[in-house]
């Protein structure tokens, strides 16, 4: 009886360390003002404010297309029929295997990056000309021009050209609206990690947590938290990768200098990560003229998202105590996990397995970004 009453008070008690815990970060990110980060801001310089505006857009960005109205739209563009088929496929097969920790929810994405990439999505290297079709050596580039005003279509810039065989003007739009891409289902990296993460979203429901990952060196590519595995899952859907975070330096041999990880909950450096070998690290000083500066800002912007996402909760239920513990679990918990294990050795990727060099775009392309596999 004493052992079960003493077990209760253990329990009783980690929970309070816990709830104060949460109560102290929560109170520590609301006395970071905005106004102290407006501060914080007009005393870099311009190097460092430069960089942070890119990030600071990239997070607006992410921000948007979440409504249930507008998944809606994903699931009514996609065979959701064929997905679940091959999700149940994958399950049985699952059965016949020892030692798999993943779960259904893997097998959607699972899923949803082969359907993605070989039934739903096209990449583009050129447009095609409207009249004859083609897309080769007769399209040439004429320059580019700004987004229309207004912009429903989120365009960033089009990609003017002219086809030499029919001399018509053939333009490429760089939508980054999901809704859109749903409907031109075509696109670069870009386009595609854009309308991957919003029908991603929408299968795995609002308590997913997916982020979107930029990379300073002209790619993007998104994770998901999985449940089965617990942790952070890389995936690449230009490429079709799961799970192999070694793959831009270690197969497509890749320099990078800095990657970001842009969740709902927080913003992580995830350099270390996908920067897996020392000779394709770039100097993070030849972007940013202080690294604590970048860090700093980080963290202010991470304070600003646990405040709203506690506010989020409290409207949804008025205990505190229950509201606390959600963000410790959801939030606190998951984000200083992901710090402490940034120390941690990464673990020994299969890029043997995969075809070497970047799959998407042609050759001479790959070739000019480092990405094509010679190392």
């Amino acid at each position: 009886m004493s052992i079960q009453r003493n077990t209760y008070e253990y329990g009783e008690l980690a929970d309070k360390v816990v709830l104060a815990y949460s109560k102290h970060c929560l109170i520590k990110a609301i006395d970071t003002t905005k106004r102290d980060r407006q501060q914080q801001f007009s005393k870099l310089d311009n190097k460092d404010k430069r960089f942070l505006l890119k990030l600071i857009d990239v997070a607006n960005s992410n921000e948007k297309h979440k409504s249930p109205s507008e998944l809606d739209i994903a699931l009514d563009s996609i065979d959701l029929a064929k997905i679940y088929e091959g999700v149940d496929k994958r399950e049985n097969e699952r059965e016949n295997k020892d030692g798999s920790n993943l779960i259904y929810e893997d097998f959607i994405v699972l899923e949803l990056l082969r359907y993605f990439k070989h039934d739903f999505f096209k990449w583009i290297n050129k447009p095609e000309c409207t009249r004859c079709k083609q897309s080769s050596d007769n399209i040439m580039p004429t320059g580019n021009s700004g987004p229309p005003n207004p912009n429903p279509g989120e365009i960033s810039i089009i990609e003017n050209y002219k086809c030499t065989k029919c001399n018509i003007a053939v333009s490429f739009a760089r939508y980054n609206n999901p809704i859109k891409l749903l409907e031109t289902k075509r696109g670069r990296c870009g386009e595609w990690v854009n309308c991957f993460i919003f029908i991603l979203r929408a299968l795995l429901g609002s308590q997913s947590q997916i982020r979107y990952v930029w990379n300073n060196e002209d790619h993007v590519w998104c994770e998901y938290y999985s449940l089965g595995l617990k942790r952070w899952i890389h995936l690449d859907p230009c490429e079709g990768v799961f799970d192999e975070p070694n793959l831009y330096c270690e197969n497509w041999g890749k320099k990078m200098s800095w990657c970001f990880a842009f969740g709902e909950t927080y913003i992580m450096d995830v350099s270390d990560k996908y920067i897996t070998k020392s000779d394709k690290q770039i100097d993070k000083l030849e972007s940013v003229s202080s690294l604590k500066n970048i860090k700093d800002f980080i963290d202010a912007l991470n304070d600003d998202k646990l405040v709203r996402y506690y506010s989020s909760i409290e409207l949804t239920n008025s205990n505190d105590n229950r509201n606390l513990m959600r963000l410790y679990q959801e939030v606190i918990l998951i984000h200083n996990k992901e710090i402490l294990k940034k120390e941690n050795k990464i673990e020994p990727s299969k890029v043997d397995e995969i075809p070497k060099g970047r799959q998407t775009g042609d050759a001479k392309w790959t070739k000019s970004r480092g990405e094509d596999g010679n190392k």
